[in-house]
């Protein structure tokens, strides 16, 4: 969690003494105390996602409705949100347009009322909202699924390829997992047996039992690092997404770290979770002053920025858009006061995990950009990370290279 979202946490209790009048406002003050401390401890302690069920699927039989199953969330706010029920929503879109199903947290007043016939609700019930939008809400919300929607066709359906959904196929590739899983039992408590009547026979001597070793090995607790993505200009959003995925399954297989991906993140507080944001896109971009500024102070509290372009499609253009993504990025970082410059051997980017005496290739020929918290890549790692594009497949050693200086730029991130 990031120091400027836990700064933005200003604790007051009440103050009992006697004669204390205690009104709505005192109660109101107490409640909220105990809800912020509940809320920075989620969200400096765990991290926000879908904790454990809130699946999508077609309904049964198949029409133009989806069925929520079941859950438990956590929102950007740290606000805690359980489905307790399966729920049924059809789509209400009569457009072909991107849907996408969000669910976000609610306070809805509840009874018994005070007085009992039409007074005020003495209840808060802390509840849930489903939408179906074509955007994503500026307020805090979990993804819960997307479609590529047609009206004409009868039915939506669960994806045939989870990995490449198609049209009117629930798409759940985007969904923010959290980290941490329900556990499927909650054991008892150790029964104490009443302590056993003083014996006036002493002990045999007992020799000392020699710790274990998984006692003297113990292994630490896995650092959570989340990685957040998010695509720049008029590229699709799902830009390096599949290349993404299976970095951080290889990062969390050989490495201590656990590495979480958030996918297209807004340029605004949706990122306060993130250690490292990772921006990519294939044409020129530019930002508003207020995303240069949550930039800045995303850099300030420690992030790390990671910029590639990329060129897939673009080989007869002779990979024009990623160029011109290349010179938005350095312009940005001039913006954010970041100067880039070439990363050339005995720089930490080419040694903080593997050893690199060069930048190595990726999809294009390597070349790392580095100042400031901020690292530009030339070499379009992002498709080589999924084995290069379709009509250019790569080499197993230049896909384990780009992994590893990739691994390398995460772990320079985390200082």
């Amino acid at each position: 969690m990031a120091l400027s979202d836990i700064v933005s946490f200003q604790f007051k209790r009440v103050n009992p003494f006697e004669g204390l009048v205690v009104d709505a406002d005192t109660w109101r003050d107490a409640h909220t105390y105990h809800r912020d401390q509940q809320r920075l401890h989620v969200l400096a302690y765990h991290q926000i996602g879908i904790v454990s069920g809130l699946e999508v699927t077609a309904s049964d039989p198949a029409d133009q409705s989806v069925t929520i199953h079941p859950g438990m969330g956590i929102d950007p706010e740290g606000n805690v949100i359980i489905v307790p029920e399966v729920q049924r929503h059809k789509l209400q879109t009569r457009e072909k347009a991107k849907v996408y199903l969000v669910i976000q947290f609610r306070e809805i007043p509840a009874g018994p009322h005070q007085p009992p016939d039409g007074g005020e609700p003495t209840r808060i019930l802390e509840a849930y909202r489903i939408q179906e939008r074509d955007k994503f809400p500026d307020e805090p919300y979990l993804e819960l699924a997307r479609i590529d929607y047609d009206p004409s066709d009868q039915a939506v359906g669960d994806a045939k390829e989870p990995l490449k959904p198609g049209k009117n196929e629930i798409n759940l590739r985007f969904r923010l997992e959290a980290a941490a899983e329900l556990p499927e039992a909650v054991p008892a408590a150790p029964s104490v047996a009443p302590p056993a009547a003083p014996s006036v026979v002493p002990p045999a001597p007992v020799e000392p039992e020699k710790p274990s070793a998984a006692v003297e090995k113990a292994s630490p607790a896995r650092e959570t690092i989340t990685l957040g993505h998010a695509v720049l200009g008029e590229a699709s959003k799902d830009v390096h997404s599949a290349g993404l995925k299976s970095l951080i399954g290889e990062m969390n297989l050989l490495h201590s770290a656990e590495v979480g991906l958030k996918e297209n993140v807004s340029l605004d507080k949706d990122i306060r979770q993130c250690k490292i944001l990772y921006l990519t896109g294939n044409t020129s971009f530019e930002l508003t002053a207020k995303q240069q500024e949550v930039l800045g102070a995303f850099l300030e509290s420690g992030g790390i920025i990671f910029g590639e372009g990329c060129s897939d499609g673009q080989a007869e253009a002779g990979g024009k858009g990623a160029k011109e993504f290349g010179l938005a990025f350095n312009q940005l970082a001039s913006q954010l006061n970041c100067k880039l410059e070439n990363v050339q051997r005995g720089h930490p980017l080419l040694s903080s995990a593997y050893v690199f005496s060069a930048v190595p290739e990726g999809a294009e020929a390597g070349m790392l950009l580095a100042g400031g918290k901020m690292v530009y890549s030339a070499g379009d790692y992002g498709c080589a990370w999924q084995g290069g594009r379709p009509d250019q497949p790569l080499s197993r050693e230049v896909i384990r290279s780009s992994i590893e200086i990739a691994t390398n730029i995460i772990k320079y991130g985390q200082g």
